[in-house]
Formats: structure tokens, C-alpha cells, sequence
């Protein structure tokens, strides 16, 4: 009997970070999420699918904007559950706001006043706030 090798399968999302022109972020009040209801833009990644190409893909499906450059900030691996997430910085952003079934309102807010939302993409945003700040000095 050949012996079953059993490896953990990985759920893996893509996330979008936002900033306007004041460097306000962007965020999503998305209509599964039922407390806290905001949280960062993006999904899941399909098979096969380019992460950055998933990033444009939830963005448009949730909030009808596109962007034009995306680039890796951070990857999380999650001690608790099999889950893995790509945290991408999103610029070039076009389109108008379309409430849909996923997402009902989008709105920037300063980083120092965030709303409630889920305390994993309160560590991300930290994380991704420390990454540009450090860039910039």
C-alpha cells in the first residue's frame, strides 16, 4: 500500500491598501461581515490566477474602481488557521462606487481613526503602515 502524504491546504487571499491624497484608507463596508462590517478591499485568489490580477479583479467586483500599479507590501502566513495573505499597495485608481452585494459603502479614513473591523487586518494595516513608513525615511 503506498503510504498518503498529507499537507495542509492553504486558503489564499489578496488585499488591497488604498490611499487617497490626504493619505486617507480606503475601506469597505462589506454586507457579510456582520460585526465590524469594515475591512480592507479584496478576496480570495482563484487557481492559477496572478495575484496582482486578483487584486484588480476583487477591487473591481466589490467596489467597481481599477487601479493601474500594484505592488507587494506583505505576506502574512496565519499561526491559526491555514491561511495565507497577500497585502498589495494599489495606486492609479479610477471608477465610481457602485453598492453591490458584497460591498454597501466605501470610504477613506485617517489611519490614526479607524472604525472597527476584524483585528487580523488591523495587524495588516499596522504592518503595511510600518513597511511605508520606513521606506520613506
Amino acid at each position: 500500500m503506498a503510504s498518503i502524504i498529507i499537507r495542509p491546504r492553504y486558503q489564499v487571499a489578496v488585499g488591497a491598501m488604498i490611499f487617497n491624497d490626504q493619505g486617507q484608507l480606503l475601506l469597505c463596508e462589506h454586507t457579510y461581515r456582520r460585526l465590524p462590517p469594515w475591512g480592507l478591499p479584496g478576496g480570495d485568489l482563484n487557481f492559477g490566477e496572478d495575484p496582482v490580477d486578483a487584486v484588480r479583479r476583487e477591487l473591481m467586483e466589490e467596489t467597481g474602481l481599477s487601479v493601474q500599479v500594484t505592488r507587494l507590501l506583505l505576506v502574512e502566513n496565519s499561526k491559526e488557521i491555514h491561511h495565507l495573505s497577500l497585502t498589495y499597495l494599489c495606486t492609479g485608481v479610477s471608477g465610481m462606487f457602485v453598492p453591490n452585494e458584497e460591498v454597501s459603502e466605501i470610504r477613506y479614513f485617517d489611519t490614526n481613526d479607524l472604525p472597527d473591523f476584524f483585528q487580523e487586518h488591523l495587524i495588516t494595516i499596522e504592518r503595511t503602515l510600518a513597511i511605508l513608513k520606513a521606506e520613506e525615511s
